[in-house]
């Protein structure tokens, strides 16, 4: 695709080094709903359904227009008349794989959803899913750091200062917007299946035809370590980062790909 992928736009600085040209907001907000609408109809499109299994960054591709475009099926899986879900191997990438699945092997649709969802957030907030930038042990999800934030009234904090300073007061509320969309990107990234949306609810509410329903808690499982953030903030690692403490030989492909 003429401009690569969506790592390749989204941080300031990309793995190379170079400066980037920052992601305006109406290009961030068209990359969001292509993905979503992409999701949409593996999830709905098509039979069987089919979940991708491995959406991330790198994985979104760009046209010339900077529209985009859900790539490398090399993961997907079909699902399977009137089952729940399926119990499979677990492969993907550290940070975008759903609790129940990165823990369990339990992959259903909403695996999908939650691997969206950081996306969204990694979009809105301008910064990766994995963030080891203290050089401690404290590393943690952008998932539980922006739910952390919004839960405590702090939503200035966590949209990208990008997006914030070149706010268009011509346009029709976008602050208004760009909270939305990170919302959907918290609640799509519930740690519990049962409070993320389905890709249809979750396009719904981006396009502001449904409401987005108050942020619900994150349940911390019992003996979890707590963790402290740079403002002091109390935050559970979520259990999606405790797969990068299973054994050597468990079933979790580690991707760390460089497109």
């Amino acid at each position: 695709m003429p401009n690569g992928n969506l790592e390749d736009h989204l941080f300031a600085v990309n793995q190379d080094g170079i400066l980037k040209q920052p992601l305006t907001w109406p290009q961030r907000k068209n990359i969001i709903l292509d993905v979503a609408k992409g999701l949409a109809y593996l999830h709905y499109g098509v039979k069987p359904a089919i979940y991708h299994r491995d959406i991330k960054a790198t994985n979104i591709l760009l046209d010339e227009g900077m529209r985009a475009r859900v790539a490398d099926f090399g993961l997907v899986k079909q699902s399977r008349e009137g089952q729940s879900h399926l119990t499979t191997r677990v492969a993907g990438t550290h940070g975008y794989l759903a609790p129940e699945y990165a823990l369990y092997g339990q992959l259903t649709e909403k695996s999908d959803v939650y691997s969206f969802g950081v996306v969204v957030l990694e979009i809105m907030c301008g910064r990766k899913v994995l963030d080891f930038s203290s050089g401690s042990p404290r590393a943690f999800l952008i998932t539980d750091w922006a739910w952390s934030k919004v839960k405590a009234g702090k939503v200035n904090e966590v949209l990208d200062t990008i997006l914030v300073k070149t706010e268009d007061s011509v346009s029709a509320n976008p602050r208004a917007i760009m909270v939305r969309f990170l919302l959907v990107g918290i609640l799509c990234a519930h740690v519990m299946v049962a409070l993320r949306p389905t890709i249809l609810d979750a396009l719904k509410m981006l396009e502001g035809d449904i409401e987005v329903p108050e942020i619900p808690d994150r349940p911390a499982p019992l003996g979890q370590p707590s963790f402290y953030n740079a403002s002091g903030n109390t935050f559970s690692i979520s259990p999606a980062l405790s797969c990068l403490r299973l054994p050597a030989g468990d079933m979790l492909r580690k991707k760390y790909a460089k497109n």
